[in-house]
């Protein structure tokens, strides 16, 4: 049996046009890893060999492989779950590790904890959850914005991560959706202001379910069907952050997502998405985002 140092872990991503993240995340990938010698990195091209920029990004020693993925879908979440598809059927390392491009890991020897974690039960799986203010997604499983997993057992599935339903409950979908949000009251900056409309909206989506599926919607179900344990990070508003040792982080949760493992930083996520609900002024700004990570790193993690 292999020891936990020996295990194996293969980052997958999948990259539309996303150059000028995956070098600063791989970094900090392996700078936060307890075996970086034990990871590999796969991602898949969605631009199907359009972005040069991508193949001349790592060298050799830095252990990426590079897969062109010829998607003929437009569609954001379709096309990352071909992405995603073609991806895992080519790993065959101990575990996966989804990740989407925008991230920055603040854990300490990350892989260590999430290895240790499915030592003690293989049917476990490990991630990020969709945030609280993001009604009609799943909130008790990892997204694959961080995914972590056993390849083998998620292989077993046979499943996509193709995320849609039938036409028909699409159009469901989306009438609930609009009643969840309240029209698009529900908002991030509402809810994260007004604890009654927060409380409200989760009490609506209790009764009508997760109404917004997304990328591995198949998947999760697989995970739930098979009483996976799951174990995902807390994912606070702003005003959840207000204190003594808290500001950096809430400031970073105001135009972006913090991830929290038992009250420790655990990820954080820019998603620079145009979706109005949960866009701000700044969600966007990749500069602004990496100063507040520094803030982070620097005055809450005490690193120089």
């Amino acid at each position: 049996m292999q020891s936990l140092k020996e295990q194996t872990i293969t980052i997958l991503t999948v990259s539309f046009n996303s150059s000028l993240h995956l070098k600063r995340l791989f970094y900090n990938i392996i700078n936060k890893s307890d075996k970086p010698d034990n990871i590999n990195f796969l991602v898949i091209d969605n631009t199907n060999g359009k972005d040069n920029k991508l193949y001349s990004l790592f060298d050799k020693k830095d252990n990426v492989k590079i897969i062109k993925n010829n998607c003929h879908s437009s569609q954001r979440s379709i096309s990352h779950a071909s992405g995603l598809d073609n991806g895992l059927k080519n790993i065959d390392t101990d575990f996966t590790l989804i990740l989407d491009p925008d991230i920055h890991i603040f854990m300490e020897n990350w892989d260590l904890f999430c290895i240790k974690k499915i030592t003690l039960n293989e049917k476990t799986v490990i991630g990020a959850p969709y945030p609280q203010w993001k009604l009609g997604k799943v909130h008790d499983y990892p997204s694959v914005v961080f995914m972590f997993f056993k390849t083998d057992l998620v292989k077993h599935f046979c499943k996509t991560f193709y995320p849609f339903s039938s036409p028909l409950l699409r159009v469901i979908n989306s009438i609930i959706r609009k009643i969840v949000r309240l029209g698009g009251i529900a908002n991030k900056k509402n809810m994260d202001r007004f604890n009654f409309i927060r409380s409200f909206c989760s009490k609506l989506e209790k009764l009508t379910g997760i109404s917004s599926p997304d990328t591995g919607k198949e998947i999760i179900e697989q995970f739930r069907k098979n009483n996976f344990q799951s174990i995902v990070f807390d994912t606070p508003y702003k005003s959840d952050l207000i204190g003594n040792n808290e500001a950096e982080l809430s400031k970073l949760a105001e135009d972006f997502e913090v991830f929290l493992y038992q009250d420790d930083p655990f990820m954080t996520h820019m998603y620079s998405s145009g979706v109005y609900h949960w866009r701000t002024h700044n969600s966007s700004n990749l500069k602004f985002w990496q100063t507040l990570i520094y803030d982070v790193e620097r005055k809450i993690l005490k690193v120089s």
